[in-house]
């Protein structure tokens, strides 16, 4: 799973390197690209920042969960 925001400057970056790391392991391209604009305020993944890539529910880079009361997205 892909989070970003609009205007996210490093997303672009982040689905090149997202995109070249999968097809370097031979995986599919199929993951979801969450926009937080679009999820309710008390969905965990609002507090994460962006862009994030979240594997099986953790952070691809080891990010701890955020845990209520979750801070406004930045």
């Amino acid at each position: 799973m892909f989070i970003t925001r609009d205007g996210c400057v490093n997303t672009p970056d982040m689905l090149l390197n997202l995109d070249d790391a999968l097809r370097g392991l031979s995986l599919s391209l199929d993951y979801e690209v969450i926009d937080l604009g679009k999820l309710p305020k008390d969905d965990v993944r609002t507090s994460y920042s962006t862009p994030t890539v979240l594997f099986h529910n953790r952070d691809l880079f080891e990010m701890p969960v955020p845990v209520p009361p979750y801070p406004e997205p930045s």
